[in-house]
C-alpha cells in the first residue's frame, strides 16, 4: 500500500487535484480541469481494497457495506488531508480521490468584491455560492468562513459531506459536523444547528427542499446561513431553486428569497494564459432593493441586465469578468468565448477591438 500513499504523496506536490483508480484499470488524475491518464499505473482489487480499509473510519465501512457507496475524508500528516468517493462498480470497489487544500485562501486572492466583507459582517442572511462540481465553491466558502474567522466573535457550525477544510479557531469557535459520519443528511444536520445557537450556519447544499426550507429558517431566526449548490449563473441558480418546487409554493419561495436572500456568488474556473493553474471567474448578485422586487414579481429574466447596470452594489456578471481578465491578457480571448453565456456577444466584444 506504500505505492497509493506515496502516489498522493506525489500528486499533492504536483497541485493535482484528483486521483480516480479502479482495479486493473489504468489510473488518471485530473490537473488544472484536464484529465490525464498514468501509463503503467494500475492496482489490483486487493490494492484498492486494503486501501479504502486503510483510509477509511469503522463507521465509513459500514455505510460502505449497506450503501454500496460512502464519502469521507482522509488525514495523514505526512501525504496531507484527501475527500474520497468510493463507489461500486463492475462488482467491485472504485474511488474518486480529491485533495484538499491545507488553507483556505483570503477574499483578496480569490479576487471577491469589497462588499462582501460587508455582507458577512450582517447578523443574518442567506450567502449562496453556486459553481459546477470541481470549479471552487467549496474553497470559496472556505475562504468566506476563513474572513469571518479572522474577523468576528462568532459560533460558527457546519454541516459537509464530508468536513474538508479543517478550521482552528481563531475569534470565531467551530462545529464541523459530518454526513453520514456525525449526522443522517442535511435536513437534520440544520435541525440540530438550530439547537446549537450558532450565529453562522454552512450547508454543502441546500438542493434538497426540505435542507433549503430549514436554511430559510434558520435565517429568520437570525443567523448568516452560507449554503453551496451547484452551477450556472445567478439567474439560473435562482430560477433552479425556485421551479424546483411546485407551482403553489413558489410565491411564499420567492417572498422569503427576496426577503432573507444577502448575496449569489456563481463561479466557475478558467485556466490561465500563462499557464500556471486556474482561476475563478465570478458572477455576483446582491439583493439590492431592486433584485428583491424582481424576485417577488416573477421578473428574473432582468437580473442580468441589473447586474451588468449596478456595478456599484458589488454586481457582475460572468461575462463581464471574463472580459476584464481577457483584456487584462489574464485569459485568452478563446477561454473568454468558450465559457462565457454569451459567447456570440463575447466574440463581437472581441471583434471590435
Amino acid at each position: 500500500m506504500e505505492g497509493l500513499f506515496k502516489l498522493l504523496a506525489d500528486l499533492a506536490k504536483k497541485k493535482v487535484s484528483d486521483l480516480h483508480i479502479f482495479p486493473g484499470e489504468v489510473s488518471f488524475i485530473r490537473k488544472n480541469g484536464v484529465l490525464e491518464a498514468l501509463p503503467g499505473i494500475s492496482f489490483t482489487e486487493d490494492e484498492v481494497k486494503k486501501f479504502i480499509l486503510q483510509t477509511s473510519t469503522p463507521r465509513a465501512r459500514e455505510i460502505l457495506g449497506r450503501s454500496r457507496q460512502v464519502t469521507y475524508a482522509f488525514e495523514n500528516a505526512a501525504v496531507g488531508r484527501f475527500r474520497f468517493s468510493v463507489f461500486f462498480a463492475k462488482n467491485t470497489f472504485g474511488a474518486a480521490i480529491r485533495l484538499i487544500p491545507d488553507k483556505p485562501p483570503s477574499l483578496l486572492e480569490l479576487g471577491l468584491p469589497e462588499v462582501l466583507k460587508k455582507v458577512l459582517a450582517k447578523p443574518a442572511g442567506l450567502v449562496i455560492v453556486g459553481s459546477p462540481s470541481g470549479h471552487g465553491k467549496t474553497t470559496t466558502i472556505a475562504a468566506l468562513l476563513g474572513f469571518i474567522n479572522a474577523h468576528f466573535q462568532k459560533s460558527i457550525v457546519t454541516v459537509e459531506n464530508p468536513v474538508e477544510i479543517r478550521f482552528r479557531d481563531e475569534m470565531s469557535a467551530f462545529v464541523q459536523r459530518s454526513i453520514p459520519l456525525d449526522v443522517a443528511n442535511f435536513y437534520e444536520g440544520l435541525v440540530e444547528a438550530y439547537r446549537m445557537y450558532p450565529d453562522v450556519v454552512m450547508t454543502d447544499s441546500i438542493n434538497y427542499a426540505d435542507a433549503f426550507d430549514q436554511a430559510l429558517f434558520l435565517c429568520e431566526s437570525g443567523c448568516l446561513v452560507i449554503a453551496a449548490t451547484d452551477g450556472g449563473n445567478c439567474q439560473q441558480i435562482l430560477e433552479r431553486l425556485i421551479y424546483a418546487r411546485p407551482k403553489e409554493a413558489r410565491d411564499m419561495l420567492r417572498g422569503k428569497l427576496a426577503s432573507h436572500l444577502t448575496m449569489i456568488i456563481s463561479q466557475r474556473l478558467a485556466p490561465r494564459q500563462d499557464g500556471i493553474g486556474r482561476l475563478p471567474v465570478f458572477d455576483i448578485l446582491v439583493n439590492t432593493a431592486q433584485v428583491k422586487t424582481l424576485i417577488k414579481n416573477e421578473n428574473l429574466v432582468m437580473l442580468r441586465s441589473l447586474q451588468e447596470q449596478d456595478q456599484a452594489s458589488g454586481m457582475q456578471t460572468c461575462d463581464r469578468h471574463l472580459l476584464t481578465l481577457a483584456q487584462k491578457n489574464v485569459i485568452a480571448p478563446g477561454t473568454a468565448i468558450s465559457l462565457a453565456d454569451d459567447p456570440q456577444e463575447m466574440q463581437m466584444r472581441f471583434a471590435k477591438r
